[in-house]
């Protein structure tokens, strides 16, 4: 391990450590945060922005998923198509690339909302591949239909990546779940297909959640299984016999206190890789993002439409931005002279145990 190695080691603990800090106390991302980092081997954000810029290439599309529709109100929360939209404009200005984001119906308004205050244009013409413009898909709920259409979709080509941010997958047996282990089968998009078939023509593909029945979370099953409430088998109150957990592998995953979380520590650690911290998103674009969602009818985790991210203001997730963006652009700042300190802490092994 060399000096950068090890300032990216650390950067990367820093976002992660930001994503999974618990206002709430209940425990549940720290669980989760101890078995996804197991899988990755190092800090989750600085490993999915090493994937991002491996394997995203100008002019070529991205496909996000996102979009988690509530009961009882059949609405969608906020968590997810916040971040999603930020994200989408960051990998336009990152590399030139062409993002598609995966939604269902109840996503567009936010889309549409959103775009106005980030200034980026939207089309649903699967092929647009014009200057700052965000391609947006509603994938079908209908069980049938979505292998069908996840077929039509890649007709039109695969994509170099696929994230999914904050998406509902199905557990085993097919069904749909909330936190509490809710049957939402009919009113989630069943866009799992399109990423399954994603992964399995070697796609990379990067998963964000905060609990377990989003996609790709799969991929530490048994760590789920095992600690998290109502993932359990038979911890689902639909009867479907697997608990909340979806069924979907990611090769890789990130997880967070909130989905939205994962993906600004993600965008943080890659402007970061990048040497171009001023790509991250600042807390007035972060805070017309959330006002826009709101305004939209988008819910937080209460059902309420407000400018809040699982239950979360302003008064937490702006100065969680505000951080992530000082800890990315504050260690080229670090003086020279500091360079012992990074020499003799490397030497004593502790980094390359």
């Amino acid at each position: 391990m060399n000096r950068e190695e090890l300032t990216i080691y650390n950067v990367g603990c820093n976002l992660d450590t930001l994503m999974n800090l618990d206002p709430r106390g209940y425990g549940v991302c720290r669980i989760l945060y101890d078995g996804a980092r197991s899988f990755t081997g190092e800090p989750l954000s600085t490993n999915g922005a090493k994937g991002l810029i491996k394997h995203i290439k100008a002019g070529e599309k991205v496909f996000i998923f996102t979009g988690f529709v509530l009961l009882p109100w059949n609405e969608a929360e906020t968590d997810g198509i916040i971040s999603s939209c930020l994200f989408a404009k960051f990998i336009m200005r990152a590399f030139s690339a062409v993002p598609v984001l995966l939604i269902p119906q109840q996503c567009v308004k936010a889309v549409k909302a959103i775009s106005n205050v980030l200034d980026f244009n939207i089309s649903n013409d699967i092929d647009c591949s014009e200057e700052n413009t965000v391609v947006y898909t509603v994938f079908t709920k209908e069980r049938e239909e979505a292998p069908l259409q996840a077929e039509d979709i890649l007709s039109h080509g695969l994509p170099c990546a696929a994230v999914s941010i904050e998406a509902p997958g199905r557990n085993k047996n097919g069904y749909y779940h909330n936190a509490v282990g809710v049957n939402t089968t009919g009113v989630e998009a069943k866009y799992d297909v399109l990423f399954k078939l994603c992964r399995e023509r070697g796609v990379y593909n990067l998963s964000i959640g905060d609990l377990g029945n989003e996609i790709g979370m799969a991929a530490i099953e048994e760590h789920i299984r095992k600690y998290v409430p109502y993932a359990e088998e038979g911890g689902c109150k639909a009867g479907s016999g697997f608990g909340i957990l979806a069924d979907t592998v990611a090769d890789n995953i990130i997880t967070a206190t909130v989905s939205d979380w994962g993906c600004n520590a993600l965008m943080a650690a890659t402007a970061f890789l990048l040497k171009k911290p001023q790509l991250f998103h600042d807390t007035e674009e972060q805070s017309a993002a959330m006002d826009a969602a709101a305004a939209a009818g988008m819910l937080d985790m209460y059902g309420k439409p407000r400018p809040y991210i699982d239950g979360i203001g302003k008064n937490i997730n702006l100065p969680l931005v505000s951080l992530m963006g000082a800890l990315i652009e504050f260690p080229s700042s670090v003086e020279d002279k500091t360079r012992e300190w990074f020499e003799h802490t490397i030497e004593k092994g502790y980094f390359t145990r």
